[in-house]
């Protein structure tokens, strides 16, 4: 149940002439995750319940991040509900992954532009977490010149 709950996020909305930062609330589903050291008596491959010394002791993972932002995309003319999907590897940096981890991925996000009738765009992925997993930050640099960039506060309850 504690997994329901969001992660606060900012993306940015602009046309050529005005730019903004939108307030969002972000999901963290992570359907498939593959461990690169997994004990050797089970399966390195985990469905939607990751374990997280699994997860950020070294991992790759498919992931999810459906995203409602608080007031329309005025600017940019985007929906305001959005759906990430990609693919990350996370890397372990000081005490297997417990205290901080890194991950770099791609994304591409589906949301519906009223105005240029554009449905989604690419980006790239990078984050940093701590606290075992459980606190983070990720920035995305999407490609896109109306929604050039997001960064979310990665929260998730294990």
């Amino acid at each position: 149940m504690l997994q329901a709950i969001p992660s606060p996020a900012f993306v940015s909305d602009a046309n050529d002439n005005n730019a903004r930062i939108q307030f969002s609330l972000r999901w963290q589903i992570t359907p498939v995750n593959f461990s690169f050291r997994a004990n050797r008596f089970v399966s390195p491959v985990q469905f939607f319940m990751i374990n997280p010394v699994r997860r950020f002791t070294g991992s790759a993972e498919l992931f999810v991040q459906p995203e409602v932002a608080t007031m329309s995309f005025d600017y940019s003319g985007f929906s305001k509900f959005g759906l990430n999907t990609g693919g990350r590897i996370i890397i372990p940096v000081q005490e297997m992954g417990e205290n901080i981890s890194v991950s770099l991925g791609g994304v591409y996000t589906f949301r519906k532009n009223n105005i240029t009738d554009e449905n989604g765009y690419p980006g790239v992925e990078a984050g940093v977490y701590f606290l075992g997993g459980m606190a983070g930050l990720q920035f995305t640099k999407n490609f896109s010149k109306n929604n050039l960039y997001s960064v979310s506060f990665y929260i998730k309850y294990f």
